[in-house]
């Protein structure tokens, strides 16, 4: 049953990536935004600053130190989440009026877009947690494709694309260390990846067998790797909750074979709150890629993330925060066994923090509780 739902994800993954793509969108070879596996709608409200506030599902990913926190079973049945670019919707929109067989018409809908970077991304990220002897306990299964392309050259349009697909399996557990204030966790992951990193003119995309080239240009591989986080409460400031955060991933480098490799990189967060009966504020602030592992570049602000989260009556919250210079804002409506989540974020596409801003919508509905 467990390899059956795999397949079925990436079926799904796969089908809607796809279709993004026959409606024109892309992904940015060359663009300078930095490689991560996966982003959480509630974190990317919060500017992308979550390494120490990690209390849900997303410490998988951003800090499996966190999951030591798990006060209540925490299932998510179906969660299918969409992200789309502003530019992307206005390309999607003028796509459904082309002729996509057509050389003529895509090279015109191409040469409208030059220089306009475009996203997408589809996932679904179905999970379990518990706490088991102490320990927050979280396995889930994820299924992800991710869609980027850069449109060049107003003579002739090409469009410089990279797509990956993930599938796979996750799981960390996280515990409070006694008497300490200090929490650790890890994270084990397993990921069938593809990919493809090309670039196609306009007489490509009208082909015929336009999909067929597609999948044979990915290229396949998998890879095991972990994730080590630590959160420190310092209980000695007075009136708030105030945590410092450090959690490495990817260790070691995942070597995913003939696809793209997942590099190790380590990011270090501060968070400060406080908890009332029917009320709660949290503001967070991470620094990215300590190391520099990313090879992108060396600008400090796009390594610099900062957050605010408030929450009422345990069912709505609101956020906002800076994701690498731009705002950022969110929303969750939790009715139980329904939640809704929203966030809209700015990604630096350019060398460096303010050059080339690619804005971004992300929704996402989960059934569970």
């Amino acid at each position: 049953m467990k390899r059956l739902n795999i397949y079925v994800g990436r079926g799904i993954v796969v089908f809607v990536v796809m279709t993004f793509f026959v409606l024109g969108t892309g992904l940015d070879a060359t663009a300078k935004q930095y490689p991560r596996l996966y982003t959480g709608v509630r974190p990317l409200g919060m500017g992308d600053a979550f390494t120490a506030v990690a209390d849900d599902e997303n410490a998988l990913f951003y800090n499996p130190a966190g999951l030591s926190r798990l006060s209540t079973v925490q299932i998510g049945l179906i969660n299918p989440l969409v992200e789309i670019s502003e530019k992307t919707i206005d390309l999607v929109q003028d796509a459904q009026d082309a002729d996509m067989d057509d050389t003529g018409e895509v090279s015109d809908l191409l040469e409208e877009y030059v220089g306009e970077h475009q996203h997408a991304r589809v996932s679904l990220f179905p999970h379990v947690g518990f706490k088991v002897a102490g320990a927050g306990v979280m396995i889930g299964g994820l299924g992800q494709g991710t869609l980027d392309v850069d449109i060049r050259n107003p003579v002739w349009p090409e469009a410089h694309v990279d797509m990956i697909l993930d599938y796979g399996v996750i799981g960390g557990f996280g515990l409070k260390l006694p008497l300490t204030g200090l929490s650790a966790g890890v994270a084990l992951k397993f990921l069938q990846r593809e990919s493809l990193s090309e670039i196609y003119t306009a007489t490509d995309i009208a082909a015929a067998d336009f999909d067929d080239r597609l999948e044979d240009d990915l290229y396949s591989g998998s890879g095991f790797s972990a994730d080590i986080g630590v959160m420190y409460t310092m209980g000695f400031i007075p009136f708030m909750d105030t945590n410092v955060a450090l959690v490495v991933q990817n260790v070691p480098e995942m070597d995913m074979g003939e696809a793209k490799d997942i590099k190790t990189q380590a990011n270090l967060g501060l968070s400060i709150g406080k908890s009332f009966s029917a009320f709660g504020i949290v503001a967070a602030l991470d620094y990215k890629d300590v190391t520099g592992a990313f090879e992108e570049d060396e600008d400090i602000a796009k390594r610099i993330h900062t957050g605010l989260e408030l929450r009422f009556l345990k069912f709505l919250a609101v956020r906002a925060g800076l994701n690498q210079g731009y705002v950022s804002a969110g929303a969750t409506l939790d009715l139980w066994v329904l939640r809704f989540d929203f966030a809209t974020y700015s990604e630096e596409v350019g060398a460096y923090a303010g050059q080339r801003e690619d804005r971004r919508y992300v929704g996402q509905i989960t059934i569970g509780w």
